[in-house]
């Protein structure tokens, strides 16, 4: 019998400052990025966090979908007023360091970041984050996080070429979503504030998670892999890739339809 989240047991347990404090849960939603992005801007509080038990038609980037059995996974949107206009790709990265931080506690298999907001265990992807922002003028009136998480669905169809994977597949283990969802809030509690005020320890956390990381990849554009191949340096304060060249000179990239592809795996293919 499915089993609803249960909103008390996640209020009483919950044990951050503002980031959920204001909370709204709904059985069944097209996709949770959409509602709140709908909702007039004075029902809408910094912090606000809507979550669904069945969303049934979530999005990921580029339009793809994001598909979750019902009652099985977390599937929210965090919506956020930032005074500051820094970087959105940076803050994608930094919430998935948080989340990663989380799974990594139950799984022994490293939970891993694939630029620029996807989450994997492996080859295997577990989750993903879709960033979406609202502008009044010139001004970011809304930022809009939807974040969905694989936790105890153990039947995963293959979408958009990924493997997928759940926690429970991975722990051989059923959770609360309710616990694990006041523990990803938490994280990304600390770690917002770290975005605001550019804490150098933000970066690095991301760093400690990004596929690639200190290593010679190769980089897919437009689905087309590039010839050459890049050290990957990390990212910088304004959310932008790093790369080493064979010439030894930095290359940027902010576009997001940028992937890291690690040799090992160009190898695994040839």
């Amino acid at each position: 019998m499915p089993i609803p989240f249960h909103v008390d047991e996640f209020k009483n347990n919950s044990l951050t400052e503002w980031l959920g404090r204001e909370f709204i849960y709904l059985d069944e939603i097209e996709s949770t990025n959409s509602f709140l992005k709908r909702l007039p801007a004075d029902q809408l509080s910094h912090g606000t966090v809507l979550l669904t038990d069945n969303q049934t038609s979530g999005r990921g980037q580029y339009e793809k979908k994001w598909v979750s059995d019902p009652f099985k996974n977390l599937t929210f949107t965090i919506a956020l007023k930032p005074k500051i206009n820094s970087s959105l790709t940076l803050l994608t990265l930094a919430c998935a360091s948080a989340i990663s931080d989380v799974l990594q506690r139950y799984c022994q298999k490293p939970i891993q970041i694939k630029w620029p907001n996807d989450i994997f265990a492996g080859e295997k992807k577990m989750g993903g984050i879709l960033t979406e922002s609202v502008f009044m003028g010139n001004r970011i009136e809304r930022v809009l996080i939807g974040i969905g998480i694989n936790i105890n669905q153990t039947e995963i169809k293959q979408l958009n070429s990924y493997n997928s994977c759940s926690l429970a597949d991975l722990s051989q283990m059923k959770f609360t979503r309710e616990g694990l969802l006041s523990e990803c809030l938490t994280e990304i509690e600390i770690i917002y504030d770290h975005w605001v005020q550019l804490n150098p320890v933000m970066i690095k956390s991301i760093h400690s998670r990004l596929i690639g990381y200190g290593e010679w990849v190769k980089l897919q554009v437009y689905d087309e892999l590039l010839p050459y191949t890049y050290k990957c340096l990390g990212v910088n304060e304004k959310g932008e890739l790093l790369m080493l060249n064979e010439q030894l000179d930095v290359d940027k990239f902010s576009y997001e339809q940028v992937r890291i592809v690690p040799i090992k795996s160009t190898l695994q293919k040839v």
